[in-house]
């Protein structure tokens, strides 16, 4: 890219970006040999060299070969150790090898992992996950993912609808219905290959905080959902207003369809996430990634009323379709709420993502916005250091952003590459373009301390112009 496409940013700022980040590479490759090295070898075996696609994808560099963690911090097949300030997008908040979890699945391993049946845990995660939501009744599934497919389904059968509408700079994992975005003509293009392309046809895209984009849409009636993120977070960092929430809480229902909140993204920056800190009261809330502290788990919270709705749809032995003895709801998986998922959500939600230790992740969020931000202004760029609790954004525009297109002017690829690997190479992983560092319940104030002289050295750097 040049430095045309990116004409809010100093030209020579970004042009001295890519001398560093062409740097820094070089010494991120000679620090990580056997990582290379077992990457090359596993092609043969694996695409890209990795189990899973995203493992190569999601970085812009290289990835390491990961042997072992503990707290903040993991270790690569180099003996690298790194301080994670990407919690591994989100899904490890509670740090690695956290006691109380470690604790109760190798006790629950010793009783078995699975069943197909409930085990006692359910009603106590429940309980924790009402108690942080406000949402009386409960669902699990294997990811946040196939949480939102279910919440799609149930909304479908309780409307009789079947329209999904998004917003801008919205992301609810990997389902054909959801990885659309409208284009500049108007239409609604696939986000990603492989889609079903007829999916696009129930599916509808509008920006984020416009209420009269809202109402317009809901006046069609056929929307079966609406399905927000309490905060936009793969765009960088985007924030709802109180108009915005109000109009989700109010005209949704009103129009005959439901609200969905996913709290994926935001659930561990704030204690009780978006939903909480800006007022929404959805029909049915999905989570996931982190509940269970590394271990898979998806988590949709309902109303009576729609729950009403999973009890009276149960699907039966899908063998008896054939005789027309069955035709229920289409949610549920075999490994679903698994006993050994339950297991460490009960632990990570009752020991470790508490009240107490939120306000703790909240006041290092903090600590590492001012630092950030004292090192920006120190140096005399225009950009602001945003924060929710946890989350940190750099951003580059001078107006917070009101939806995806205006917050993704903040994501300039050569000025995230160049801090993200000089940042590797000082013993800190905040990778992943789109993303902020993380404050997780893992990290210390030695860590944070780590990453605001480290940030400072790469401004100090990239503002060093010959």
């Amino acid at each position: 890219m040049s430095t045309t496409e990116y004409p809010h940013v100093d030209a020579a700022i970004i042009d001295r970006a890519r001398v560093i980040l062409a740097q820094e590479l070089e010494e991120f490759r000679r620090r990580t040999p056997n990582s290379i090295a077992w990457l090359e070898g596993a092609q043969s075996v694996m695409p890209g060299g990795v189990p899973m696609a995203w493992m190569r994808s999601l970085y812009r560099h290289v990835p390491v070969v990961a042997v072992r963690g503990s707290g903040s911090t993991f270790e690569d097949l180099d003996g690298n150790t790194f301080i994670d300030f990407n919690a591994c997008d989100l899904a490890m908040p509670a740090g690695f090898a956290a006691a109380p979890i470690v604790h109760a699945i190798t006790a629950q391993a010793q009783l078995g992992n699975h069943f197909l049946l409930p085990t006692i845990d359910a009603v106590e995660v429940c309980r924790l996950l009402t108690e942080r939501f406000a949402l009386p009744q409960w669902q699990f599934t294997l990811s946040a993912s196939g949480a939102n497919m279910d919440a799609l389904r149930i909304a479908r059968v309780a409307t009789g609808r079947s329209t999904v509408l998004l917003f801008d700079g919205k992301y609810h994992g990997h389902l054909d219905q959801t990885l659309w975005s409208r284009s500049d003509d108007g239409s609604v293009d696939a986000d990603l290959m492989g889609l079903d392309p007829t999916s696009a046809q129930s599916s509808d895209v509008i920006a984020y905080n416009d209420v009269a984009a809202l109402r317009s849409r809901l006046a069609k009636g056929d929307v079966a959902a609406v399905l927000v993120e309490s905060v936009l977070t793969n765009c960088g960092l985007v924030t709802p207003t109180p108009e915005f929430v109000e109009a989700l809480n109010t005209q949704v229902r009103a129009a005959g369809a439901l609200l969905i909140v996913d709290e994926t993204h935001v659930q561990f920056a704030v204690h009780g996430g978006g939903t909480a800190v800006f007022g929404y009261k959805p029909d049915m809330l999905t989570g996931g990634k982190g509940i269970g502290g590394g271990v898979p788990i998806g988590v949709i919270g309902m109303t009576d009323e729609v729950a009403a709705v999973v009890s009276n749809n149960r699907d039966e032995d899908p063998g008896l379709v054939e005789t027309g003895d069955s035709h229920g709801l289409a949610v549920g998986g075999t490994l679903y709420a698994n006993a050994l998922s339950l297991a460490a959500a009960r632990a990570g939600l009752a020991e470790i993502f508490t009240a107490e230790a939120s306000a703790r992740v909240d006041e290092l969020g903090a600590q590492l916005q001012k630092g950030l931000q004292s090192h920006v202004d120190r140096v005399g760029l225009p950009w602001t250091i945003d924060r929710l609790g946890g989350r940190i954004q750099w951003r580059l525009t001078p107006e917070m952003p009101l939806n995806g297109e205006e917050s993704y002017r903040s994501i300039v690829l050569p000025l995230i590459d160049a801090r993200k690997v000089f940042l590797l190479n000082r013993g800190l992983w905040d990778s992943i373009a789109t993303a902020g560092p993380s404050v997780s319940y893992a990290i210390t104030q030695d860590d944070v301390d780590a990453y605001i002289t480290a940030a400072g050295e790469f401004l100090d750097a990239l503002t060093a112009l010959d």
